[in-house]
C-alpha cells in the first residue's frame, strides 16, 4: 500500500492535468452517476478485491473495510496534487520539496496500514 500511495502521488504531481480531469469527472458524475460497466468503477472494484485478498492472506489489517483503506490512501496520496497553491514554483527546490512530501505520504500509509506477517 505505501508503494501504491507513492506512485499515485508521483503520477499526479508529474501530471497535474490528470488530477484536474479526474476531479472534474467526479464532480460531473455526482453520486451514483457511473454505469455498471464503467472502466473506472471496474478499476476500483478490482483494487478493493486486491485489498480484501491481502487481508484474507494476513498481509493487511482486516479491521479496516477495504473501501475505507482505498479511499483514505487515495486522499493521502493526492493531497499535494489538490494543493497546487502550496507547492513551490517549478525550478530549484521543487523536486526536493516533492520528494519530502512523497516520503511523508509513504510513511503515513505504512503507519496507518502496516503489513502484517503471518
Amino acid at each position: 500500500m505505501p508503494g501504491y500511495a507513492g506512485r499515485v502521488h508521483d503520477c499526479f504531481t508529474d501530471h497535474p492535468e490528470r488530477f484536474r480531469l479526474m476531479s472534474w469527472g467526479q464532480l460531473e458524475l455526482g453520486a451514483g452517476g457511473s454505469l455498471p460497466d464503467d472502466t473506472c468503477r471496474e478499476s476500483v472494484t478490482r483494487k478493493i478485491e486486491q485489498i480484501r485478498d491481502a487481508q484474507k492472506a494476513g498481509h493487511l489489517d482486516a479491521h479496516w473495510a477495504p473501501v475505507d483503506i482505498l479511499v483514505l490512501i487515495r486522499q493521502i496520496a493526492t493531497a499535494w496534487a489538490a494543493q497546487p497553491d502550496l507547492l513551490p514554483p517549478h525550478g530549484e527546490g521543487r523536486a526536493t520539496f516533492l520528494a519530502a512530501r512523497r516520503a511523508a505520504i509513504v510513511a503515513a500509509v505504512e503507519r496507518l496500514f502496516p503489513a502484517t506477517t503471518n
